[in-house]
């Protein structure tokens, strides 16, 4: 028998009785070859004919068991020989205890003796019943040709199923990216088309508010250009007669007769009005949701919503200029502090 390698491997021939491998059971025979190192990592027997002949009224069976680092068992054998199950001519079993094969790559030889049978077919097959299952080897070079090419066979169609399910899984990934890539692009597209519809609001939105202030504007000067002007002029006056203090005086006396007339009530609720009506009613919520504030609050809010400067309604609303920045400070921290539904918006104006 040919050994790989001599340094690894050793021969122990062993005849076994009915549960053991040490004596002469018969005319069966086995023998084993042991290596220590594992080639072979299935768990699984692997039987091959070795051998058949038949003559002096008997039908000799060889075969082969290989395994690696599994220890079995061998129940019963028996040969189905043209549809009639024979037994071997002496009763066999074998238990391959862990100890022998543990660790190992074994290879078992074993003969077999049957009753004679001087008809054979390609049907033919030896089968060993084992604690590993049913093993079953044909006895015939047509039966073995038949089962290789039913491995062959099952190989490819294996093979072409497995390429049939990647070719479907290709397929399936495939229509999947496009299904999604598709959603994910009208989902895109449709927060686009809503994202420029808001934009285009927006500007809509800022362009209308831009007009509105426009006219807001254009009526405040409307309302106190002609008390504007004249104060202007006066101004201009006073500063050109600065030699002449009596002048000077009526002149003074003129200004604070005009910036009397800028502080009307009706000029005020002239003014509350124009604001009313360009500033979507602004002032009237004000009044609805603040009814803690003040007159004196009320007509500071009118100004600062009307877009005067600071050092108009410091003279508008007779204060001083460092006093105008704390007064509208806390007026925006108690409109803040309030429960109006608006009063972010209030705030943002001031």
């Amino acid at each position: 028998m040919f050994i790989k390698d001599f340094s690894k491997l050793w021969l122990l021939f062993v005849i076994v009785t009915l549960f053991n491998c040490s004596t002469i059971n018969g005319t069966n025979i086995v023998t084993y070859v042991v290596s220590d190192s594992i080639d072979l990592s299935s768990e699984k027997l692997k039987m091959e004919l070795e051998s058949f002949s038949n003559g002096d009224d008997k039908v000799r069976i060889s075969f082969k068991l290989k395994s690696a680092n599994v220890p079995f068992t061998i129940y019963d054998a028996r040969w189905v020989n043209c549809d009639t199950t024979l037994v071997p001519s002496e009763p066999f079993s074998l238990i391959a205890q862990t100890n022998e094969v543990s660790g190992k790559n074994t290879e078992w030889h074993i003969s077999l003796d049957f009753p004679f049978s001087d008809t054979f077919e390609d049907d033919d097959v030896l089968i060993l019943n084992t604690d590993k299952g049913i093993i079953r080897c044909p006895t015939s070079i047509t039966g073995k040709l038949r089962v290789e090419l039913d491995l062959l066979r099952n190989d490819y169609e294996n093979a072409k199923m497995s390429v049939q399910n990647t070719w479907i899984l290709l397929f399936v990934t495939l229509a999947s990216v496009i299904v999604i890539s598709a959603i994910v692009l009208i989902v895109v597209k449709r927060r686009l088309t809503r994202k420029q519809r808001e934009i285009e609001e927006l500007s809509m939105l800022i362009s209308e508010r831009t007009n509105r202030n426009y006219e807001l504007e254009a009526q405040v000067n409307t309302l106190y250009s002609s008390r504007l002007d004249t104060l202007n002029m006066l101004c201009n006056e006073y500063f050109e007669k600065s030699d002449s203090e009596k002048v000077k005086l009526s002149l003074y006396n003129e200004v604070e007769k005009q910036i009397l007339a800028l502080r009307d009530t009706k000029r005020i609720a002239e003014l509350e009005t124009i604001v009313n009506k360009y500033m979507d009613n602004i002032l009237a919520k004000v009044r609805e949701q603040l009814p803690e504030l003040t007159g004196k609050d009320l007509i500071f809010l009118t100004y600062l919503y009307a877009g005067f400067a600071p050092r108009a309604v410091c003279i508008f609303t007779d204060i001083k200029i460092k006093n105008f920045y704390n007064r509208r400070s806390r007026l925006k921290d108690r409109i803040l502090e309030s429960s109006a539904p608006d009063k972010e918006t209030f705030v943002s104006k001031m």
